[in-house]
């Protein structure tokens, strides 16, 4: 097994903790700003600690790293948050599927921007991630009308 296979069984285990952690945070009525600002002030902490024991505390990186890692930090930051928020208005496994069904993005931007190849694969997992979100809304949609004949009187988010 290749290193580079342990590497992407280490990101699927952590990105699958983070939605049962934004899951809990959600429980005990935590605001999202408040819990990702933290989770980055982690971040940092924990980057330092790395540079400083592996990399012999050089800190220095080319200027463009700086151009890549502002608006990427943002775009992380804005999805985590609005994730953990959207998390108080419907089911963990709907928002988590999402979340993962916006694979298709960077699949249709490096056709578009870097211009790659468009393979009969690429094809079909743009077109199941569009079928899966129409599903999972029509999905929600029979749950709260469901809901509502169960309860005509309750309120549904």
């Amino acid at each position: 097994m290749t290193i580079g296979y342990l590497y992407m069984i280490l990101s699927l285990l952590c990105f699958g903790m983070i939605g049962i952690f934004a899951k809990y945070a959600d429980a005990r009525e935590c605001r999202p700003s408040a819990v990702y600002t933290l989770a980055y002030g982690w971040s940092v902490l924990f980057g330092a600690v790395f540079v400083i024991l592996f990399r012999g505390a050089d800190f220095h990186v080319p200027a463009i790293v700086y151009a890549i890692a502002l608006p990427f930090g943002v775009a992380s930051a804005i999805g985590g948050i609005v994730f953990m928020a959207g998390i108080r208005y419907g089911k963990i496994s709907t928002s988590w599927l999402v979340i993962n069904l916006s694979a298709a993005v960077p699949a249709i931007a490096s056709v578009l921007i870097y211009h790659e190849r468009v393979s009969p694969r690429k094809i079909a997992m743009v077109a199941l991630a569009i079928v899966s979100v129409i599903l999972l809304w029509k999905d929600k949609q029979a749950d709260e009308a469901r809901q509502r004949t169960l309860d005509p009187f309750k309120e549904t988010a």
